[in-house]
C-alpha cells in the first residue's frame, strides 16, 4: 500500500534541515556532476526532485552511499559535506525501505512518466526515441569525446544552464514546476550532448533550434550565452 503522507515527511524533514544548501548542492552534484555556487539557484531546487533523481539514478542504497562520499572526497570543505552526506542517507534510506515494501507512489520512481505527460514539445520534429534513434555518420567520432565536450561547455557557463537549454530544444520549453525539474534530472549533460547529435545532424538546425529556444526561456540572457557557448563547442563535430 502506497503512503504518500511518509515520503513527504522525508522530504520535509530535508527541506527544513539546518544544511539543507548543502544537501542540495552535494545531490545536484551527486547526480548530474553539476555545482552552483549560485544560493538562488539552489534554493530553487526542488527536494522532491533531487531525492527522485537520487532514487532513480542510484537504485541501490549502498552505490548511493559510496557515489556520495567519493564525491565529498572532491570538495574542499568536507566535514561539512560529510554531514550533509549522513543526513540525506538517514533520511533517505527510509525511503528505499518503503519502495522495497511497496509503499512508495509509482510516480515517484517514474521519470519516464513525467516527460510523457508534461508540456508539449516545442515542435512536431523535435521528439525522438531514445533508444532507437540512429547517429548519422559524421558525427560518430563526438562518442568518444563526450568528457572534454562536457568539460569546455562546463568551463564557461553554468552547467545548470546547458542542460536546461538543451533540454528545451530536444523536448520542450523548461519552467520552474516541479514535473519539469523532474524531467530535466533524467539526464545528466553528456546525454543531452547526445541527443543533439541525434536530433540534429546538421549544425545549422542545432544552430537554429538553440537560437529560437534561449529566447523563450526565463532568462534569456543567461539562455544566449549558453546557446553561444554550446555551438561553439560542438561546431567541429559537424
Amino acid at each position: 500500500m502506497e503512503d504518500f503522507n511518509l515520503l513527504e515527511e522525508v522530504i520535509d524533514s530535508l527541506e527544513q534541515d539546518s544544511n539543507v544548501l548543502r544537501i542540495k548542492r552535494l545531490i545536484l552534484f551527486t547526480c548530474n556532476d553539476t555545482w552552483s555556487n549560485d544560493v538562488n539557484e539552489v534554493k530553487a531546487l526542488q527536494m522532491y526532485q533531487l531525492v527522485q533523481c537520487l532514487m532513480l539514478r542510484f537504485p541501490d542504497i549502498n552505490l548511493l552511499k559510496q557515489k556520495l562520499n567519493s564525491h565529498v572526497k572532491q570538495l574542499s570543505k568536507q566535514s561539512d559535506y560529510l554531514l550533509a552526506a549522513d543526513n540525506i542517507i538517514d533520511a533517505i534510506g527510509f525511503l528505499y525501505t518503503l519502495r522495497d515494501e511497496g509503499k512508495l507512489p509509482d510516480k515517484f520512481l517514474s521519470v519516464k512518466e513525467v516527460v510523457e505527460n508534461s508540456s508539449e514539445p516545442v515542435n512536431d520534429n523535435s521528439e525522438f526515441d531514445k533508444q532507437s534513434t540512429t547517429l548519422h555518420e559524421r558525427n560518430l567520432k563526438y562518442l568518444t569525446n563526450l568528457f572534454d565536450l562536457r568539460a569546455d561547455i562546463s568551463r564557461d557557463i553554468s552547467p545548470l544552464h546547458a542542460k536546461i537549454l538543451l533540454f528545451s530544444s530536444l523536448h520542450y520549453r523548461f519552467s520552474s514546476q516541479e514535473r519539469d525539474w523532474s524531467a530535466l534530472y533524467a539526464y545528466d549533460l553528456d546525454d543531452l550532448i547526445q541527443l543533439v547529435f541525434q536530433t540534429y545532424e546538421t549544425f545549422d538546425a542545432l544552430e537554429q533550434q538553440l537560437t529560437q529556444v534561449s529566447q523563450t526561456l526565463d532568462q534569456p540572457e543567461s539562455a544566449k550565452r549558453a546557446s553561444t557557448v554550446i555551438l561553439q563547442t560542438l561546431r567541429p563535430f559537424y
